[in-house]
């Protein structure tokens, strides 16, 4: 029980508490004032805009109210307001209440007529620096009434620091250009301005020279496109420069800071001008040395001097850039050059715009030469050389312990520090190498001058054996030769045909070989036949056969020892084409038309038989030329002659072709035209060819008989068309040619028969045999046409018949009153159809019927 009390008087305590804590939580956040976006409004009729109502309260918390706020006008039929959105009705002024819980704020609205656009009279402004110039400007309105609002609208410059504006007064600051905006209403208007823009700038100078710290100050005259000057203004411009390490520029002055050329530049309003500056430019460098010869660790004075233009030299060593493209071989210093290590250097000396170079030799030799230059040595010998280095400066030094020896053969030569070993027979090129120069010194170990064997060439068989002695002259041995057989090294390309031993060759097998002796760098060759065969030959060269006709050939082999032997039976026979000819042991056998080759090889070597079986030499055909009408046939006769003079008739055993077998057919000799062309017609017989050009039905000229034809409208006129062919022969071919007119509207044509349509110019052109020709027709073509009055008096309402008359060129006359075209050149005054003319009021008016090209006037005065 005491439990159950507890817990009831704690919550309780809560339940106070938690009230408690909720009353201050629905104290209420009182507000302090009602806030809107603006207070002021202008709107121009029909215009509409939005406000917002903000509550901020004591807490500091805003809230936007707007839609609950309370909103009126004092004026509805200025401005009316529905949830903060206002819309201005009419022009005047009027205000609107906002309200809300008790808080109001006021707006002040200004409604003016709409602005349909601004005008000005005044469409650019060029100023002076420190004039002004006044712009109105002028509103019109929705209603086109216009109104002067130059002190209403709302002024501004994109450029403040070129010109300023208030009011539309504009007044210029500054030279450049800028635009002047004019804003009123929902409309703006602007303006583009310039303000001293110079039509040209001018320097005092368009190049300055100057020296190292020397200053110049130039003068910049502006011109302005109404001619007037200002004499300087270049403490106005902007100047820039485009080396400052060589010039710089301030306010036109210019002063020179280091060697070299820049380019000045004055920007004044829209136009630069440039100047050349040169600072401290010599014309010309020289350096005291260009060339300079120096032993290692020695150094040379050196100066370098400049002129000017005015011919003054100044010395400028330590002023000018100096490098080395080698600075470990020689560089400069304090006006000497120091030589380093041996080699070659160019030193550079730069100053302004100029350079100079300078030669630098440290010990490098111009030369380097052997004494001796070519040695002849016995092997195991030795012997002494020098070697001499010419300098640039003309003095020589010998220098055979300094040099560096190398041998393309050690084996053979060697030397070193000046002292040459042979070792064996053979040749060595020896390098000495100082400075970067080399020298060479040829030597031969044992070197014959010459080689001579006892013979040239060998023929041997196998079995056989002889011997070659060789004979060698030196240099050295007083005109006496040696038998150097023994001393030589000997070889054969074959040991398997012979071989060889000290000059003696032995003949081992058939074949070819060849024996090599050397002694040092001398050769000589020997060729070697062991039983080879020299050449094969055969009796007849060619064969000339009929079908099933034959002939025997004999084959002769000879051999290097003088003997020939019949080898026909031995040798291997081949026919290239078994079927022109077949062979049996020289026995030879025609087979078929043709020619084709025997071949008999004996012994590594081959010979050949041409041979000809009902082969033709030469064709000849009788006609040369056909000339034939469409399905006209001629023969041709086709001759052949062998190569033994015979001849024969093959008409009918030759084959026979035509280039072109829709023109011309041929079989077995007879040709036959089928359409108008050329062709070729070809036999073939026996190897031969042979060609005969045909022509058919080929028109060489195509006539008419009319070269130009007149008509008139539905009459005709024949035209006859004559072709002349090849043969001289003349054919009417007008129904048989193709004909065409260029205008239908004109004329007709159809077989020669031309028909005049209307009126106009057509060409009649006629195909025939790959030929045309082209008639030309006019249709109506008239003299000239007229009408029964020229002048016509009437009175309004009256109509009168005029009658037209064309005389064509034949001198014929044709009313045309109906067909031709009546126009008039003023309706209001008189009207026309057919001749017949309606006076339709008072003037003069102009009636024309034009017809067959021609057009004739009629003049018409109502009354």
């Amino acid at each position: 029980m005491f439990w159950k009390k507890t817990m009831l008087m704690f919550l309780a305590v809560l339940l106070l508490s938690g009230l408690g804590t909720t009353q201050v939580g629905l104290a209420a956040d009182e507000i302090s004032k009602l806030v809107l976006t603006t207070n002021k409004v202008t709107l121009e009729t029909g215009d509409t805009t939005q406000l917002t109502a903000n509550a901020i309260y004591q807490s500091g918390k805003v809230e936007d109210v707007t839609i609950h706020t309370t909103w009126s006008s004092a004026d509805a039929s200025i401005a009316s307001v529905y949830a903060g959105k206002i819309a201005a009705n009419g022009v005047g002024n009027t205000t609107l209440t906002a309200n809300y819980k008790g808080f109001p704020a006021i707006v002040d609205v200004t409604v003016t007529k709409k602005v349909k656009a601004l005008t000005s009279e005044t469409q650019s402004v060029n100023l002076r620096i420190g004039k002004d110039v006044l712009v109105n400007l002028t509103a019109v309105y929705s209603d086109n009434l216009q109104e002067d609002v130059t002190e209403l609208a709302d002024w501004s410059v994109d450029k403040p620091s070129i010109a300023s504006v208030l009011n539309g007064k504009i007044k210029g600051l500054s030279s450049g250009t800028a635009t002047v905006t004019a804003k009123y209403g929902s409309q703006s208007f602007s303006l583009p301005i310039s303000v001293e823009i110079a039509h040209r700038l001018e320097p005092e100078k368009s190049k300055v020279s100057l020296l190292l710290g020397e200053e110049d100050e130039i003068g910049l005259k502006a011109i302005f496109p109404d001619g007037s000057e200002i004499p300087n203004v270049a403490d106005k411009a902007e100047w820039s420069t485009s080396n400052a390490d060589v010039a710089d520029v301030i306010k036109g002055k210019i002063k020179g800071y280091g060697a070299g050329t820049a380019v000045i530049t004055a920007a004044y309003g829209t136009k630069t001008a440039t100047i050349q500056v040169e600072v401290d430019m010599a014309q010309k460098l020289e350096a005291s040395h260009q060339d300079i010869f120096l032993k290692v660790g020695d150094e040379k004075d050196i100066t370098l001097t400049a002129t000017y233009a005015n011919k003054d030299k100044v010395e400028v060593g330590d002023k000018a850039v100096w490098t080395s493209n080698k600075e470990d071989v020689a560089y400069y210093s304090k006006g000497k050059i120091h030589a380093v290590s041996t080699g070659e250097a160019i030193i550079t000396a730069s100053y302004g715009s100029k350079t100079v170079q300078v030669k630098v030799d440290v010990e490098v030799p111009r030369s380097l030469d052997v004494v001796p230059a070519f040695l002849m040595m016995k092997s195991g010998t030795k012997e002494k050389v020098i070697v001499q280095a010419s300098f640039a400066n003309g003095s020589k030094e010998q220098v055979t312990g300094k040099v560096t020896w190398t041998s393309d053969n050690e084996d053979v030569v060697f030397a070193k520090e000046g002292e040459i070993s042979a070792y064996k027979p053979g040749t060595a090129n020896l390098k000495a190498a100082y400075g970067g120069k080399t020298a060479t010194l040829v030597v031969d170990v044992d070197v014959p001058q010459n080689l001579v064997a006892n013979m040239t060439q060998l023929a041997m068989q196998v079995g056989e054996a002889k011997q070659i002695e060789v004979t060698a002259s030196f240099p050295n041995g007083g005109g006496q030769s040696e038998n150097v057989t023994k001393k030589m090294t000997w070889s054969s390309t074959s040991p398997a045909v012979a071989t060889v031993r000290e000059g003696l060759v032995t003949g081992v097998g058939t074949g070819s070989t060849t024996i090599t002796a050397t002694l040092g760098t001398r050769t000589i060759t020997i060729p070697v036949a062991v039983g080879v065969m020299q050449t094969l030959t055969v009796d007849k060269k060619k064969l000339v056969l009929n079908k099933d006709e034959s002939d025997t050939v004999k084959l002769t082999a000879s051999y290097a020892d003088g003997t020939t032997k019949d080898v026909t039976e031995q040798a291997a026979w081949t026919t290239s084409s078994a079927a022109i000819a077949e062979v049996n042991q020289g026995k030879i056998t025609a087979v078929g038309s043709g020619s084709t080759t025997i071949s008999a090889t004996f012994d590594g070597k081959t010979i050949t038989v041409t041979v000809e079986v009902g082969q033709a030499q030469s064709l000849s055909v009788d006609p040369r030329l056909l000339i034939l009408n469409v399905n006209e046939s001629a023969e041709l006769v086709l001759t052949a002659t062998d190569s033994t003079g015979n001849t024969k008739k093959v008409t009918a055993d030759a084959e026979w072709s035509s280039s072109a077998i829709k023109i011309a057919d041929v079989s077995q000799g007879r040709v036959t035209g089928l359409s108008n062309g050329r062709a070729t017609i070809t036999a073939k017989y026996g190897g031969k060819s042979i060609s005969v050009p045909v022509e058919v039905g080929i028109v060489t000229k195509l006539e008419a008989d009319k070269r130009f034809v007149s008509l008139k409208s539905k009459k005709s006129a024949q035209v006859t068309l004559t072709a002349t062919f090849s043969d001289g022969r003349q054919l009417d071919v007008t129904s048989a040619a193709e004909w065409k007119t260029s205008n239908y509207k004109a004329a007709d044509v159809s077989q020669g028969l031309i028909t005049g349509i209307a009126f106009g110019k057509s060409t009649v052109t006629a195909r025939y045999g790959g030929k045309s020709l082209s008639i030309p027709v006019d249709v109506d073509t008239l003299k000239y046409l007229k009408t029964d009055v020229v002048q016509i008096v009437m009175n309004k309402g009256e109509v009168r018949q005029v009658t037209a008359t064309a005389t064509y060129m034949d001198g014929s006359e044709e009313n045309v009153t109906i067909p031709g075209l009546w126009t008039t050149n003023r309706l209001l005054v008189a009207d026309v159809k057919d001749g017949l003319i309606k006076a339709t009021g008072s003037g003069k008016a102009t009636i024309y019927v034009t017809y067959g090209g021609k057009k004739t006037p009629i003049v018409v005065t109502v009354r």
